[in-house]
């Protein structure tokens, strides 16, 4: 018998399972999120946990960026000329502009104890085309107003896009991961989907032992494969990393375990966020009991 060309669906499955098992072979377990909670018109909430290669706690906000009423803002530029925004808690952030979700954004400094303080931001920020911060070498999670969303790295081109917040590095490339095996921390991420009309944002605890241990870049690179990304950030991460949603009462809830100067459940005074408005659902959020 001569040899038959493997049918392209074939081909293309086979080439997925073994990414599958080199990718956990090199990265460790990954999975994707098995339960989907609603939360608002286009926009759902996930919470994964996982033992290996040890403890960790992930939560994942997928978002159709088609869907009616969905938009974003990053953190704002302060009225005072001599920072770049002024700083609060992701908490803080979700309420006083009206968001049904939210999350830690850009490197910034210095880190305050108190709210309302001056902060500079590392890396490009836009608030509803309004420049807050200049570009640098960082990388950046960029969208337009019609919420066509991409992973850029300088040069930058800026033309159309209205909202973009800085990250520390690139994990995910065209379906490759491409993050560092370096240090574990707690780490918040972004992943945009192939076709562009999926956004997933993920935070993972860390520096907890027997709870969540955190993960290297190259591994968040990998759990947003796991999820569906295909072009995927790291964002700012350690003590800064929180992950709000707004409740049914309207009110704001943490849904990770931030740990602010050692101690879990504390959140930290960010310079940089980005927050989702959508559509909320008749009932509020369907979230899971804490």
């Amino acid at each position: 018998m001569g040899f038959r060309p493997t049918h392209p669906r074939v081909a293309y499955r086979l080439a997925g399972l073994i990414w599958l098992l080199v990718t956990t072979s090199v990265y460790g377990q990954t999975e994707s999120p098995r339960e989907w909670f609603p939360v608002c018109v286009g926009m759902d909430y996930a919470r994964v946990t996982a033992e290996a290669p040890r403890p960790l706690r992930f939560h994942f906000l997928r978002i159709d960026l088609k869907a009616p009423g969905i938009s974003f803002l990053s953190t704002p530029k302060a009225p005072d000329s001599r920072a770049h925004t002024v700083g609060m808690l992701t908490s803080t952030f979700l309420r006083t502009y009206d968001l049904q979700a939210a999350i830690n954004a850009a490197p910034f400094g210095p880190i305050y104890k108190d709210e309302g303080k001056p902060v500079s931001i590392v890396g490009l920020t836009i608030s509803e085309g309004t420049q807050v911060s200049p570009p640098t070498n960082l990388p950046v999670l960029a969208l337009t107003r019609q919420n066509e969303a991409s992973i850029l790295e300088p040069p930058f081109k800026l033309d159309g896009i209205y909202t973009a917040v800085a990250g520390f590095s690139v994990v995910l490339r065209d379906g490759v991961v491409v993050g560092k095996k370096d240090a574990l921390h707690p780490r918040t991420a972004a992943g945009v989907s192939r076709d562009g009309k999926t956004l997933w944002l993920m935070v993972v605890d860390g520096r907890q032992p027997g709870y969540s241990e955190g993960l290297t870049s190259a591994e968040i690179g990998a759990w947003l494969l796991a999820a569906g990304a295909w072009n995927g950030i790291n964002l700012d991460g350690g003590g800064t990393s929180d992950m709000v949603i707004e409740d049914a009462q309207r009110t704001p809830r943490i849904m990770n375990l931030p740990i602010n100067g050692g101690l879990p459940g504390h959140e930290r005074v960010a310079g940089s966020h980005l927050g989702v408005r959508a559509q909320r659902l008749p009932d509020g959020p369907r979230l899971p009991i804490p």
